[in-house]
This record gives C-alpha cells, sequence and structure tokens, in this order.
C-alpha cells in the first residue's frame, strides 16, 4: 500500500510536470512563429496531450479502486475539465496566425487552475500515505514485540547449549581473523602495486597518444577493428581531416574509396606483417590522386599480443610531380639536343683530357671508347682562321677566365667538313683554372641556310633592280619606316633622305593622296593590307610614275598590329599598255572581258557592262562565274580550271554555246571565244561574248523542221525494212513447207498400197494447213502499222511439235530422233513469227546438214540464266568450223557446206529475229561432231 501511494504520488508529480512543458511549449510557440517549423510544434503538442490524457486516465482509474473521499472526486472534477481546456487552448493558440495577449492570459489561469488541483491532490495522496505510514509503524512495533518474546523463550530451552560451543570456537576464530588481517594487508599491498601499475600504464598509453597526435611525421594508431586511437596533426593536414572527428571511427568509414587490395594488407598486418611502400597512387574520393608512402605495422599488447596498426604515411605529391616535371624536362633537353644536335664538353686543365658527351660524338664522328686530349685534339678543328680562333679562345679563357662563343669549321674523322658553334666557360680554384667545359652544337644547316640566304637574296636584289620592285618595312611602334636600295631607285628619292609618312605622302601625286590616306586608316582599322594599292608618285624630276603597292600585317601575340611588309613596284609601262589595250577593247563590237592569272575579272568594256548590266568597278576582281547561273557554275568552273591548265584559241564556232546572266537575273544564250595573252605579269585569257539567243531561236526553227523531215524518212525506211523483211520471211519460210509438199508427191507416186497413200495425203494435208496459217499469219503482220513488233505467250513444246509437223517428210525420210526437255521454262512472252520461225530453221538445219554415216540426233532443251529464258538445240550432223567461219556464220548467203539446196539466209534470218526483240545468238561446234546453237531470249 505504502509503495502504491508512492507511485501515485510521483505519477501525479509527473502530470504536473507535463502540463507545464505543455505550457512551456505553447507559450514559445505562440510567442514567435518562427522559431521552428509548424508541423514540428503540432506533432510536440499532440504527443503532451497524449501523454497528459494516458496519465490522467490511469490516475483517476486507481483512485476509483481506493477509497473515495468527496474532497478527491471534487478535486478530480476540477482537473478532468480543466485538462480538457487546457488542451483545447493550446491548440487554439498554436493555430492562432498573431500573438494575442488576452487568449494567452486565459491559457494561463486554465494552467494555474489545474496547477493548484494537481497540487491538492498530490497533497491529499501525501496525508494518506503519511496516515497509512503510521498505522503500519504501529502494527509493525506490536508484531516486533511479539517476536521478542518468542525469541528469548526460544532462546534459553534452544540456543543456550550452542551458545557455549561458539565461545569456545570463538577464540579460534579470532586467531583465523588475526591471520585473515594479515593476508589482507598483502592483498592491500598487492592492489595497490595494480593500481600503480595501471595508472602507469593509462599514463603511458596517454603519453603514447599525446606523441602520436604532436608528432612531426604522419602518424596515426588504430586498433584491431581497425578503429582510430590517436592520430598526429600532421596526418590530419596531409589527408584534410583537420576539422573532421577521427578518433573512435573507422578507418574505412574516413576513407570509403579505399579499396578490397589495401583492405587485404591491412589484415595481414593485423596478424604480423609489415607493409612498407616508397610511392603509391591513392586516388580520393573527389577522384584527386594523391602520392603517398607508407609503413603500416603491428603494435603489441604487454600479453605480446597485436592491439593494432601503426600508420606511418606522408604526402608526395608535390615532390612526385616535380619530380615528374623534371623527368619530363630532362627529356625534352635530350630530345631537344638531339634535334638541335647540341653535345657537351669538358676539359681537365691539369690532365688535359678532353671529354665530350654521346651526342657530341655522334655529329662529330669520334668513336665512344676513344679517349682525347686538348692539344692532341686540334686536328679536329679546319686549318686555318678556325683553329686560330679556338687556341686564342682556349688561352685567353685559361688565364682570364672570358667565356667564348664561337662559330668554327670542323673536320670529322671521315673528312667531312661540318661547322659548330663552340662556346665555353672556366672554373678557377684558388684562382687557378682547373676546368673547362661548354656546350658544342652542330650548326652546319644553319650555315648552309644563311649561304642560301646570302645568295637568294642577292638575287632578289637582281630581281628587284630588273623589275624595278622595292621592298619596305613599317614598324607601327615607332613609326619608323624602313626602304630597301631598289626602294629609293623606283621612287626617286636620295638613299640619305630619312623616309617618315609625311615623305610618303610628300611624293604621292595630290589627287591620289586621300586614297592613300584611306587605304592606310582601313588597313590599321582591319588589321589586314586589302589588295593591291595602285596610285600615282611624283619623283624628283617632276615625271609622275605609277607604282602597285603591296602589303602584310604582322601581329603580336596581343592580336595589335606591329609591322607592315610589303613591295612597291614601278608599273608606269604596263599602265600606260594597259590604257592603250583598253582602248582597243572598247572599239571591239562584241562584250570583251579580260581574266588574270588568278581567274579573276580584270578589265571589261563598254558593251560587256551594256550586255550584263554591272559597272567596271562592280566586276573588278571578281570571279567571272558571277555572270553564270548557279546550276551550272559547277560544270563551268571545271572547264576554266582546264582552260588555264592548257590554254588555246578558240574561235566562235569552235566552242559551246553557254547561258548568260545579267544584273536583273535575266538569262541569255551567248557564244564566247576565248585567246589567251601572255604578258609581264603572267597569263591573261581575252573573252569575246555575244548575245546569240535571236540566232539560236532561228537555228531551233531549222532543226525542229529537219527533225520532222527526218521523222518522216525513218518511217519510211522502217516500212521499207518491214516490206523487205516480210518478202524475206515469206521466201524462205515457204521454201521448206513447198519442199515437203514436193516431197511428199513423189512419196505418194512411189507408194505401193493405199496405206502408204493415205498416210502420205494425211501429212499433205498438215502441210497444206500450216503453209496455210503461216500464210495468214505473215499477211495479218503485214497490216501492223506501227513500228514495235507485237507479242503474245509462246509455248516451246507447241511450237516444237508444230515444227516437227512441218518438216515431217524429212524427219521420216532422215529417220531423226528428235528429242526435248522444257520442264525449267515453256512460255515466255515472243513475237509468234520469229518464235516459230527461228524453231524452223535450225531444225531443219539440222536435218539438212545431217552427217551421212549416222542416224540424225537433234535435242531441244530450256534453262534459265539469271532469270532469262535460253533455248539451246543441239545436233550429231557435220558441224561448222568456226575457226573459219566464226565471224560470218550468220551472214547473208554464207554456206558452209556444199548442200544443193544452201542458201545461206536461214541463220541470217534466225539472228534478225532473235536481236529485234533484244536477244542474243551464239554458236558451239565441231567438225564431223555437231553443233549445238543458244538463244539468249533476253525475256
Amino acid at each position: 500500500m505504502q509503495h502504491n501511494d508512492a507511485y501515485l504520488i510521483n505519477k501525479s508529480g509527473k502530470q504536473r510536470m507535463l502540463s507545464q512543458r505543455l505550457s512551456k511549449l505553447t507559450f514559445i510557440a505562440h510567442n514567435d512563429k518562427n522559431l521552428l517549423p509548424r508541423h514540428v510544434i503540432s506533432d510536440s503538442i499532440y504527443q503532451l496531450s497524449e501523454e497528459l490524457k494516458t496519465s490522467h486516465l490511469f490516475l483517476f482509474n486507481e483512485y476509483i479502486k481506493t477509497d473515495h473521499s468527496a474532497k478527491l472526486d471534487s478535486l478530480f472534477s476540477i482537473v478532468d475539465s480543466n485538462l480538457k481546456l487546457l488542451i483545447k487552448e493550446s491548440k487554439d493558440l498554436i493555430n492562432a496566425t498573431v500573438y494575442n495577449r488576452s487568449n494567452m492570459a486565459k491559457f494561463r489561469a486554465t494552467e494555474l487552475a489545474y496547477l493548484f488541483a494537481m497540487d491538492a491532490i498530490v497533497n491529499e495522496y501525501q496525508k494518506r500515505a503519511e496516515s497509512n505510514l503510521k498505522q503500519i509503524e504501529y502494527n509493525f512495533y506490536k508484531i516486533s514485540g511479539l517476536c521478542v518474546i518468542i525469541m528469548i523463550t526460544g532462546f534459553f530451552f534452544l540456543w543456550f547449549p550452542n551458545i557455549q560451543l561458539l565461545l569456545a570456537k570463538n577464540k579460534d576464530l579470532e586467531i583465523s581473523n588475526t591471520r585473515l588481517k594479515k593476508t589482507q594487508s598483502l592483498v592491500d599491498k598487492n592492489l595497490e602495486e595494480l593500481e600503480r601499475l595501471r595508472f602507469d600504464l593509462e599514463q603511458k598509453e596517454y603519453y603514447n597518444q599525446i606523441f602520436i597526435s604532436q608528432a612531426a611525421p604522419s602518424l596515426a594508431m588504430l586498433d584491431k577493428d581497425m578503429k582510430y586511437i590517436a592520430v598526429s596533426e600532421k596526418w590530419k593536414k596531409t589527408y584534410n581531416k583537420k576539422n573532421v572527428e577521427i578518433i573512435g571511427k573507422s578507418h574505412y568509414d574516413i576513407f570509403p574509396e579505399i579499396g578490397d587490395d589495401w583492405k587485404a594488407n591491412h589484415q595481414k598486418c593485423l596478424n604480423g606483417y609489415i607493409d612498407v611502400c616508397e610511392e603509391a597512387p591513392f586516388v580520393r574520393a573527389d577522384g584527386t590522386v594523391q602520392w603517398i608512402f607508407w609503413d603500416v605495422r603491428p603494435w603489441y599488447l604487454s600479453d605480446g599480443k597485436v592491439g593494432g596498426l601503426l600508420m606511418y604515411t606522408g604526402d608526395i605529391t608535390k615532390q612526385k610531380e616535380e619530380r615528374l616535371a623534371k623527368e619530363k624536362v630532362e627529356q625534352i633537353l635530350k630530345s631537344t639536343s638531339e634535334v638541335a644536335k647540341i653535345g657537351t664538353w669538358e676539359l681537365d686543365v691539369k690532365s688535359d683530357k678532353l671529354t665530350f658527351s654521346p651526342m657530341a660524338k655522334k655529329f662529330l664522328k669520334i668513336k665512344s671508347d676513344k679517349q682525347l686530349y686538348g692539344n692532341r685534339s686540334l686536328f679536329l678543328y679546319k686549318d686555318g682562321a678556325s683553329r686560330k680562333k679556338i687556341i686564342k679562345a682556349i688561352q685567353t679563357i685559361k688565364n682570364t677566365g672570358k667565356p667564348f662563343d664561337l662559330e668554327l669549321e670542323v673536320i670529322t674523322s671521315d673528312r667531312e667538313h661540318i661547322w659548330v658553334r663552340d662556346i665555353g666557360k672556366a672554373e678557377f680554384v684558388d684562382g687557378e683554372c682547373v676546368r673547362v667545359f661548354g656546350v658544342v652544337q652542330d650548326i652546319t644547316y644553319l650555315k648552309q641556310a644563311e649561304s642560301k640566304l646570302l645568295k637568294q637574296n642577292e638575287l632578289l636584289n637582281f630581281a628587284e633592280k630588273i623589275n624595278n620592285i622595292g621592298h619596305w618595312i613599317l614598324d607601327t611602334k615607332s613609326d619608323k619606316i624602313t626602304w630597301s636600295s631598289s626602294m629609293y631607285d623606283v621612287s626617286g628619292i636620295d638613299k640619305d633622305v630619312k623616309i617618315d609618312k609625311n615623305t610618303l605622302l610628300e611624293m604621292t601625286h595630290p589627287d591620289d593622296v586621300d586614297m592613300l590616306i584611306n587605304h592606310m586608316k582601313q588597313t590599321m582599322t582591319n588589321k589586314c593590307f586589302d589588295g593591291e594599292l595602285v596610285h600615282r608618285i611624283v619623283v624628283s624630276d617632276g615625271s609622275v610614275k605609277t607604282v602597285s603597292v603591296l602589303g602584310k600585317v604582322i601581329k603580336d601575340s596581343n592580336d595589335e598590329i606591329c609591322e607592315i611588309i610589303g613591295t612597291c613596284q614601278d608599273i608606269t609601262k604596263q599602265r600606260m599598255a594597259e590604257i592603250k589595250f583598253k582602248g582597243l577593247l572598247e572599239s571591239a563590237p562584241d562584250a570583251m572581258i579580260i581574266l588574270n592569272a588568278n581567274k579573276r575579272i580584270h578589265l571589261i568594256n563598254k558593251q560587256a557592262e551594256k550586255m550584263f548590266g554591272y559597272t567596271y568597278t562592280e566586276l573588278l576582281d571578281k570571279k567571272i562565274e558571277i555572270l553564270i547561273p548557279k546550276r551550272i557554275v559547277g560544270n563551268f568552273k571545271t572547264y576554266k580550271d582546264n582552260y588555264f591548265e592548257d590554254p588555246k584559241s578558240i574561235g566562235m564556232g569552235e566552242n559551246k554555246e553557254l547561258i548568260g546572266v545579267n544584273k536583273k537575273g535575266e538569262e541569255f544564250t551567248v557564244q564566247v571565244s576565248l585567246s589567251p595573252v601572255e604578258t609581264e605579269d603572267g597569263l591573261l585569257v581575252s573573252a569575246a561574248i555575244r548575245d546569240v539567243t535571236k540566232q539560236k531561236e532561228d537555228k531551233q526553227k531549222i532543226i525542229s523542221a529537219n527533225k520532222n523531215l527526218e521523222h518522216l524518212a525513218d518511217k519510211l525506211i522502217a516500212q521499207n525494212m518491214q516490206l523487205a523483211d516480210f518478202a524475206q520471211i515469206t521466201s524462205h519460210n515457204l521454201r521448206a513447207p513447198v519442199s515437203n509438199l514436193n516431197s511428199l508427191l513423189d512419196m505418194y507416186d512411189l507408194s505401193v498400197d493405199q496405206l502408204e497413200k493415205e498416210e502420205v495425203i494425211y501429212n499433205f494435208k498438215k502441210v497444206t494447213s500450216h503453209l496455210t496459217l503461216t500464210l495468214n499469219t505473215l499477211v495479218q503482220a503485214l497490216k501492223v502499222k506501227n513500228d514495235r513488233v507485237s507479242q503474245s505467250n509462246v509455248f516451246f513444246d507447241e511450237t516444237l511439235y508444230k515444227t516437227k509437223e512441218l518438216l515431217a517428210a524429212q524427219i521420216i525420210k532422215t529417220k531423226a530422233n528428235i528429242t526435248f526437255d522444257f520442264s525449267e521454262i515453256n512460255k515466255i512472252s515472243y513475237n509468234k513469227i520469229y518464235f516459230e520461225s527461228i524453231f524452223l530453221n535450225l531444225v531443219e538445219n539440222a536435218l539438212k546438214y545431217r552427217s551421212q554415216t549416222r542416224t540424225p540426233e537433234i535435242h531441244v532443251w530450256t534453262t534459265k540464266v539469271d532469270g532469262k529464258a535460253v533455248l539451246h538445240i543441239q545436233d550429231n550432223g557435220l558441224g561448222i568450223d568456226l575457226n573459219r567461219h566464226r565471224h560470218k556464220l550468220f551472214g547473208l548467203h554464207k554456206v558452209f557446206h556444199r548442200h544443193p539446196e544452201a542458201k545461206g539466209v536461214g541463220l541470217f534470218m534466225t539472228k534478225l529475229h532473235v536481236e529485234a526483240l533484244g536477244g542474243k545468238i551464239t554458236a558451239e561446234s565441231v567438225v564431223n561432231e555437231g553443233s549445238t546453237f543458244i538463244i539468249n531470249f533476253n525475256k
């Protein structure tokens, strides 16, 4: 009961504390709306309210289980109503948008009423607890007295004999106690010693940690779980972890970028392995590469077991980068020395030993194992000026220390003459020269280039004088103008005169001064010398010259003009010739355009301006393609380029017509004649252009009339050919049936019995029927008036059957065996007359030119080649000597055997029929073995 009262009092106190927390949170949130997020305040108020309700409900339920009192009933009623009001008002204040003093005062009053009621409940519980405590004390004393009486009675009856025994044992216990005290004293001393040792160990560990943290090197101490115990400041700085809390954290959490291979090495070190690395790249989490060295080894506990790892590391990124940069520079120097052929040399003055680097030995052609001496190596230098220079320079540098820089001619061991640049310095010790050293460079190519340049300069000077050309340089920084000697000759100014911008303006013709000034301004503004500047100058004798000035702008690293260089040529004579030439152009009746060597318009006459609508200024230095429609510019450009490569005169009637286009975009037909003109300025091309639009229209009318006449002539020719073709087919195709009829009549006369005569009559009727059909077909074909040959579906097997019927008499007479295979293809679209004529001609020839020594064997079959029908007709007849007759095999009236009926028409007609519809016929034949005719119908 006492415990339950204490719990209720404690619970009531907690209820009071919860209400105060709710009040404070409400006041803070209502007073400053921006202090905490709205959802955080709402969640906290909700949690406190729920906790208050739960606690209140528990108190009330516990109260119901106990004895009731009117006062507690009243207090719980007050508390219940005020709690609900307190929770409601706190929520209203939280949700309010502005601070409300009256609502806050009302909330405080409700809170005080709730607190006073809770204090009253706590007091009531305390009073009840005190009353219960007094009752418990009274009961305790009463039970205690009863127990004492029972114990005294039992003592005399039960424990008195044992007391004597205990007294006897007490002496033994006192003796044991004395011994125990002595033992306890020893234990205490041992504990003090252990405590001292523990303290010393902790001090040592503390000092170790201080040592590591304050150590100059980059050190880290980790336990067996790879968690940090101590790290030095240098370590933090090295790995940029100055403001990171490290102690107690895992090494792999601090450096998540550590790979599995390093983790495996750490485990080996925890088993006693020592890992040392002089340098290795460490890729950081941000992608940067840090070069480090490390010494990772285990540290041991007092019992000899591994306690963790000691890491001694360092950042050598800067040293690594410097070393790589140094190696790069050394490699560049080595490559440079190889490219520039630069070597070193050293002369030991005392021993006179002369040492050359490998590169120097290479271009001096000195054996690598040969030892040279100073005085004996003078033979390397060419006897004369070079040898004297080096001897004097060596003596001077030994005596005074004055360095030298000489260009000398050297003769190598294989007698090759080369030029070297020899630079030397001296080293003095105690005022005495002990060493001379320097570099030597093969400058043969420079000397050769220098010599070549001098010759070229001389030739250039000659060329300038011959062509009246001079060159000039303008330094824009200092406004200094430099002229070549030829430039003074061109301008007619004395060479002692100082040239500046005013000099240029003074010598320029007054009418051209503005043009010169504008060109100079444009050059400075655009930073480009645009085109050719042609102007006049007045020389000292008063005469006027025309000069052509070309220039080039030189810019510095800041894209500013530092120099302008150029040439100036006296073109007075050319100008006069040009004026005369232009006069001739103006007198020409046709439009004239002159192209320069750059294939651009150089001159035009008034006729050209009138034809194309452009002025001379608009077309000057423009491509001639501006006068050609864009759709044909590509073809014209190719023609133009080819003409410039192989120029020749082309007259008006020799060239192709072109299409011109004027400034308005109107197209017209032109005829152009081209003529190359060789001048001092190079090749010029003169183009005379004539508008031939009207002539072309008249010509087109004539051509159209001619085409109509040609069409009529072609139609007549076609009709004549059709009649001739019909005549040939008729005469050839009727010959075989008529011959068969004659043969059948002979057979009829020779027949003895009636059956043979009836069979002959039957075949006679068939031949007559086919002959009638052939005549009707030919007549019908003759009625076709168009040029195209009509086509229809024809069948190979049916046509062969019809052919066999037409040649029945010959087949019977010769006992010929005709086989066929049309399984691959049996139908094509073809002209029926031509198709039947092909079969008839080839099969009849196979029978006609059979061998007299064997039965005729004729095999007819079809194949497909690339989807096209091919007919093969093979026999075992006499064959044809193709080596002799191949070229005339299908010629008209060409026969190859002495046969009375041979006319030389069958194969000719067959070839015409095959080729008329786009096909092709060929033959393979061996004399006395037979022939094979192959027809590709191309269908």
